[in-house]
């Protein structure tokens, strides 16, 4: 399909997913809400920006464990507004490498 190459779906979990595909205005709150059952850590919530400030519709979250952030991946392709939100296995390396482009101020 569409997806291969730019993300993985099956493998290990570490707790950590990567989002793809977010309405430019989505914010954490829209975030903590799509993955309300699967609690996620509010702190972690990522939304990366572009150098110019502009959102990229993508972002990651954390979970308090692998099992909480594999059960989540159910809600791939469900929506944010009138988005399809795509969801891609994370890690920390890659959460925290985005921690810098998640403020666009």
């Amino acid at each position: 399909g569409r997806a291969t190459g730019e993300g993985i779906r099956d493998g290990p979990h570490t707790g950590f997913i990567r989002m793809r595909g977010l309405p430019f205005q989505a914010t954490k709150q829209d975030i903590l809400e799509f993955f309300k059952e699967y609690k996620p850590i509010e702190n972690s919530i990522l939304l990366t920006y572009r150098g110019d400030g502009r959102a990229t519709g993508e972002g990651y979250v954390a979970f308090n464990n692998a099992a909480d952030a594999k059960a989540a991946m159910a809600l791939h392709r469900n929506m944010i507004g009138s988005r399809y939100i795509e969801l891609f296995i994370s890690n920390k390396e890659e959460h925290s490498r985005n921690v810098s482009r998640s403020n666009p101020r």
